[in-house]
Order: structure tokens, then C-alpha cells, then sequence
């Protein structure tokens, strides 16, 4: 199965829409997969390729599988991990759901508490996190 998934991603990255994305490494991160070579590429890929148009609900999951796997599996965090915090702080506190807001939370405690010194680039959260 795990052959099969990989196959897809590097099959279909090249075409993924933002939610796409965001569901993909959601997957990997549930069944806490560290993704191979081929198809941690091909994700990152299209995530730098569509992180500009995620929405608040691409970019709560994106963060917090980024960081499910990076604090489970001891898969690094990619190069454009820092962006997706800048992302998140573009969103209001209000237009995100309560999902949402809890993913963001628990993955700042991640981030903070477990993973947080091996991040590359500055580190900047939305002001509401806490």
C-alpha cells in the first residue's frame, strides 16, 4: 500500500491543487509514513508551487503533518517549512474554524516543545497562537 501511495504522489504532484497537497501529507502523516525520496519531492514540490493560494484549512493541515512526522518520525522539516507559518499569520483568528485553530495550537506546541531547534530560517506565528 505504501508503494502504491508513493507511486501516486509522484504520479500526480505535478497537478495537485492546494487541498490536494494538504491532504496528501495529512495522509502521510495519519499513518505516520515518512513519504521516500521520490515523493517527499514531489510533495514538496507541489506545496511551493500552490502554498500561495492554500487556504486556512490547507495550511493548518500542512503544518500540522509537517510537524506530526518531523516529531513522530523524525522526518526534517522541509526547506519552505518557515513560509507556512508566514502563511498561517495572514489569516484573521476569526476566519479559521475551530479545527483549525486547534491544529495550529497543537502544532506551535510541537513545534515549540519538541522540534523547534532544528528548524531552518526565522520562525514567525500568528500573534492569536497564544
Amino acid at each position: 500500500a505504501r508503494a502504491a501511495l508513493e507511486a501516486v504522489m509522484v504520479r500526480v504532484g505535478p497537478d495537485m491543487d492546494p487541498q490536494a497537497a494538504s491532504n496528501a501529507a495529512w495522509g502521510f502523516a495519519t499513518l505516520g509514513l515518512m513519504p521516500g525520496a521520490e515523493a517527499r519531492a514531489a510533495l514538496e514540490a507541489a506545496v511551493v508551487r500552490v502554498g500561495p493560494a492554500m487556504t486556512a484549512q490547507a495550511v493548518s493541515t500542512k503544518i500540522w503533518s509537517v510537524l506530526s512526522l518531523a516529531a513522530t518520525r523524525a522526518v526534517p522539516l522541509p526547506a519552505y517549512y518557515p513560509s507556512l507559518w508566514q502563511a498561517a499569520c495572514g489569516f484573521e483568528e476569526r476566519s479559521l474554524n475551530r479545527v483549525e485553530i486547534l491544529m495550529l495550537f497543537h502544532a506551535h506546541l510541537i513545534h515549540t516543545e519538541l522540534v523547534g531547534g532544528v528548524a531552518r530560517g526565522e520562525m514567525t506565528f500568528p500573534p492569536w497562537i497564544m
